[in-house]
């Protein structure tokens, strides 16, 4: 009935070839928004 969708821990993440890879993309990604929200803050206020 169900599939079995979950992950083995054999599988690779899509484009790099670890996770944390993925979880410093991301966090470095909010830090540039950050940053970026920031500026325009203060160059707009």
């Amino acid at each position: 009935m169900a599939t079995d969708t979950h992950l083995t821990p054999d599988e690779k993440p899509p484009l790099f070839k670890a996770w944390w890879m993925w979880y410093v993309l991301v966090i470095a990604w909010l830090v540039v928004l950050i940053g970026l929200f920031r500026w325009f803050t203060v160059s707009f206020s």
